[in-house]
């Protein structure tokens, strides 16, 4: 585009961020008929709405976003000092024990530069879940390619232990007792069936056992491993965290319903980068509804037109000043707004000389740490589904908080524990903090959460997308 080409445009919705949130608001609006494109003499509906959709960046997915190699030292660069992504990178001493063992390490990493996905915040999508639900219902589940996650592991004192998934994995499995057997059993087809959990929730309620680890003990007779299983690699609840047995059952039931769908797994991973694969599909999308799309926006800014109540004013250099009714954006770009100091999520990854957990698998974990009281959700990931070069994995880790020394530590620990039969040739640790909007009235998304799973991200876009829908509908 030329300079000023969108000047003294007016939009109905203007979207600041292409991360997986404001994409999917952005589709959900261009979808969505607007007051201001209504035949007001017959009260008809004539066009859809006008959506803007900006990013700063020469690339989609904001903090979710995916890069290769090069790209990734490109923005961890870019990003080391600022307020958003503090961020700290370094060349594991095992396989570069001097500065220049270094150089020939970052040109086989070079070499194969464009063979690598690295995500940024990794997440997964439940097979029976909002986010599959969501592309099938919008039409576009072609958009995107995914490969079932095949294991999902409890990793303890650097020990890996399967979580048995299915009854068919409970009949096979070698570490599990007759007596435990029957134990999961049960659990598996109780919580499946609504009818027979309800039942053991009213009676658990009525003798005091609202907690959920309680509830498990006390009416499953669960413990040890087995009751860390459910806990930790199930129902992802964080170190000796209590949830009411309502709640947790809800996970379960979830985890159990989402297998079969679409094989024997619960969760998918999509390939080439999730969140970010996700956030063009949903982009593609809008465009396909008649949004405009610009990239590496540099310095767009916002201030409410002083000459027309209810309308904000973009200016975006290089492409003019628009106008529009309402603004949803990601809260980094307005620079006002306030950084949360506990709203934060660490996150690190590990790129593996060699598939410790197998060349063709995807894996869920989950790292117990007793010595910190952590718990600490992982990904494992290899050239199947095009994270690495063949050969070769990445595991990521994250957990929720600042990246302090015990923070950092506590991901550390977490990689060792798969890694430590492996070379690791890259390791990266950064945080992300959330951001604040100054102005209440900027609708405001925010940073991938410390979940393994695409629900949050889904739920809160499409409650934003229904206050706007009505907002367009009222003015």
């Amino acid at each position: 585009m030329s300079d000023d080409t969108l000047d003294n445009a007016i939009y109905d919705t203007v979207v600041m961020g292409t991360g997986l949130v404001e994409s999917i608001v952005a589709s959900q609006i261009a979808a969505t008929t607007a007051t201001a494109a209504t035949d007001t003499a017959t009260d008809t509906a004539t066009d859809t709405a006008r959506v803007l959709h900006i990013d700063r960046n020469p690339y989609y997915g904001g903090t979710s976003a995916c890069f290769s190699f090069s790209a990734f030292v490109d923005w961890a660069t870019k990003h080391r000092d600022t307020r958003q992504t503090p961020f700290r990178f370094h060349i594991d001493e095992s396989s570069a024990s001097t500065a220049t063992d270094c150089i020939p390490l970052l040109d086989r990493l070079l070499t194969d530069d464009r063979r690598y996905s690295l995500e940024l915040a990794p997440k997964l999508a439940l097979c029976r879940g909002p986010m599959i639900d969501l592309l099938i219902n919008e039409g576009i589940g072609d958009y995107v390619q995914f490969k079932g996650v095949e294991h999902n592991y409890l990793v303890r004192d650097a020990q890996l232990d399967r979580v048995p998934e299915t009854k068919e994995d409970v009949f096979a499995s070698t570490s599990l007792s007759l007596i435990e057997k029957r134990k999961l059993m049960r659990l598996l087809s109780v919580v499946a069936d609504d009818d027979q959990c309800q039942r053991l929730l009213d009676e658990a309620s009525l003798a005091g056992e609202e907690d959920f680890a309680m509830f498990l003990q006390n009416r499953f007779r669960l413990d040890g491993k087995l009751l860390d299983a459910v806990m930790y690699a199930v129902a992802r609840v964080g170190y000796r965290q209590k949830i009411s047995a309502v709640d947790g059952c809800g996970r379960v039931r979830k985890y159990i319903k989402a297998m079969g769908r679409y094989g024997r797994m619960a969760y998918l991973c999509a390939m080439y980068g999730g969140a970010s694969e996700l956030s063009q599909a949903f982009c593609r999308l809008c465009a396909v509804s008649g949004g405009t799309y610009i990239l590496d926006v540099a310095n767009a800014s916002v201030s409410k037109c002083p000459d027309n109540e209810g309308l904000y004013s973009v200016n975006m250099p290089g492409y003019g000043t628009v106008r529009t009714r309402s603004i949803v954006m990601d809260p980094a770009y307005d620079p006002k707004g306030a950084v949360s100091e506990t709203n934060a999520v660490s996150r690190a990854f590990g790129i593996l000389e060699t598939a410790v957990l197998g060349d063709d698998t995807t894996a869920l974990l989950c790292h117990v740490d007793d010595a910190s009281k952590q718990t600490t959700s992982m990904l494992y990931m290899t050239s199947a589904t095009m994270a690495v070069p063949r050969g070769q994995a990445i595991v990521y880790a994250w957990a929720e908080g600042r990246l302090c020394f015990d923070k950092q530590r506590q991901l550390q620990n977490a990689l060792n524990s798969v890694c430590s039969n492996a070379v690791c040739l890259f390791t990266a640790f950064f945080e992300v903090n959330q951001i604040v909007c100054s102005d209440p009235e900027y609708l405001g998304t925010g940073i991938p959460d410390s979940t393994i799973g695409f629900d949050s991200a889904v739920e809160q876009a499409l409650e934003l997308s229904a206050r706007l829908e009505n907002k367009l509908r009222v003015i």
